[in-house]
């Protein structure tokens, strides 16, 4: 049985009625819109090493897409075996990705080097050990991490996962670009083919923060090229176009969190052809939650009375919301103490400026009244118990199940990896409860819910294929070494990834 099938009927019986296909979501995930190609988008806080809580509530959701494409297949594509959902790619149901911090990193390996969530929770943790397992320094206030451990794993990850050059004729470097426009070779011309990459296949964005003489203000990295064609006044407008960066500068940007990693300094061209040094630092000082800012660049390109198809925000867990910012008592005569109340209203205030770093609560308050509820096209996962007190960098050694071999270890990180997917694994199996946010229907029935909309939406596309044959090959990612390659729908692991 599937941890998001619970056996009991308790789950369903207090949220939207049963015979309301509208208030409960059934009417709009059975249904793709009417344009197909309708925007698809998935959002991903920042987090530290909690987004591992991220990433398994995504591989919950690839599993039921994996359900559903089953279930929808024809015999021919079952024969083929073609839905496990250990293969299946994130990029084939979203069109953007948007993230924040390390949501930043776990969306460009999804979108931009198109990788499945397995291989992705295997980076995660493989990672976490290099760059938590050390620290540079412990004075207060001081940068705690070196920041080389984390370009040195990017620069493998696009090595091995790199889809635009294949060995052994085309090795990769792992300083590969981050927008398609300069990554993709003979990009001028698969332009004249007439494909489309700023357009047809699926983007990364990693939110940051930048830092020049001028201006501290938040600043988006894309995959593609993007313009603001409509000026909503209500709407927030970034900065536009696509920033000629390497994958590996992108996520360091993105992570670049204050106290932990130092800043990138990065030489930026503007529209006018100057050259502008900017710093940059995690974008989750300004939005942890992307959300925001995924629907401003969507309305910015669409009618006042459109909404995307699916707008799925992934948090990586809700802070404590006890702390608010005020010191408690201290006990005894020391409590009395002026310059003791002074340095604990000092340490409160900062405990609480890092809580709201990674609060995206507020975001999701403001999408949900923009969408009216959660029932339709936006939807937020987020684990809502067990998260709040872990720090970014909980690395803490102890037991640990390898789910590929079932192999159970005492291992570094293994005790914050074991919290982490246990306390996911309660969350998406929970019942309804209004208490803890939920809003119309538990966490298994809104992944259940996307599962099916994105399906149908990519089943949708695939219908269109004859009509216009160069944009689904190029959404699938067949023209990313700049020609035509069939068999590039699947996962694609360079010779380099079984090498230690």
């Amino acid at each position: 049985m599937s941890v998001l099938h619970p056996a009991s009927s308790a789950n369903t019986s207090t949220y939207a009625l049963s015979d309301d296909d509208v208030h409960t979501g059934v009417s709009w995930s059975r249904s793709p819109d009417a344009d197909p190609w309708n925007s698809t988008i998935l959002t991903l806080d920042g987090g530290g090493i909690r987004g591992y809580s991220s990433l398994m509530i995504l591989k919950a959701l690839m599993h039921e897409v994996a359900v559903w494409e089953q279930t929808l297949a024809t015999p021919e594509e079952l024969q083929d075996n073609a839905f496990d959902e250990n293969s299946l790619l994130p990029c084939h149901y979203f069109d953007y990705m948007y993230g924040t911090s390390t949501g930043g990193l776990i969306g460009t390996m999804l979108g931009r080097l198109r990788m499945t969530v397995p291989q992705c929770l295997e980076i995660y943790r493989e990672v976490g050990d290099k760059l938590f397992g050390k620290r540079r320094s412990r004075i207060p206030l001081a940068t705690k991490y070196h920041h080389q451990p984390l370009e040195s794993a990017v620069r493998k990850i696009v090595m091995t996962y790199c889809k635009q050059h294949l060995p052994p004729d085309h090795p990769c470097d792992g300083e590969d670009w981050f927008p398609w426009e300069y990554a993709v070779p003979n990009i001028a011309h698969t332009k004249e083919l007439g494909v489309d990459f700023n357009r047809d296949i699926c983007q990364s964005i990693c939110l940051t923060s930048a830092h020049n003489e001028r201006i501290d203000e938040a600043y988006l990295l894309r995959t593609y090229d993007h313009q603001y064609r409509e000026t909503h006044e209500w709407i927030t407008q970034y900065n536009t176009g696509a920033d000629r960066l390497k994958v590996w500068q992108v996520t360091r940007a993105t992570s670049a969190a204050p106290f932990y990693f130092e800043i990138l300094e990065a030489d930026i061209r503007d529209e006018s052809g100057r050259t502008r040094r900017i710093r940059f630092k995690d974008g989750g000082i300004r939005e942890n939650n992307p959300s925001g800012a995924a629907w401003s660049e969507y309305m910015s390109t669409h009618a006042e009375d459109e909404n995307p198809a699916v707008l799925l925000s992934v948090g990586t867990g809700r802070p404590n919301e006890s702390n608010d910012g005020f010191a408690d008592a201290w006990p005894g005569p020391m409590g009395k103490s002026s310059f003791v109340k002074k340095t604990a209203e000092k340490i409160a205030v900062f405990r609480n400026l890092l809580v709201k770093y990674t609060d995206g609560e507020k975001r999701h308050k403001d999408m949900k009244e923009r969408a009216r509820g959660e029932h339709s096209w936006y939807k937020r996962l987020n684990v809502d118990e067990g998260l709040q007190s872990m720090p970014l960098d909980d690395w803490r050694r102890g037991s640990w199940k390898d789910p590929a071999t079932g192999v159970e270890a005492i291992v570094n990180g293994g005790a914050s990896l074991t919290h982490m997917e246990q306390v996911t694994h309660a969350y998406l199996t929970r019942a309804y409860n209004h208490d803890r946010g939920d809003s119309y229907a538990p966490p298994s029935v809104m992944i259940k819910q996307t599962a099916e909309k994105l399906v149908r939406t990519r089943r949708a596309r695939m219908a269109t294929r004859e009509q216009n044959p160069i944009r689904w090959d190029t959404f699938m990612g067949r023209y990313l070494t700049g020609h035509l390659v069939p068999n590039m729908d699947g996962p694609l692991v360079h010779p380099l990834a079984a090498q230690p």
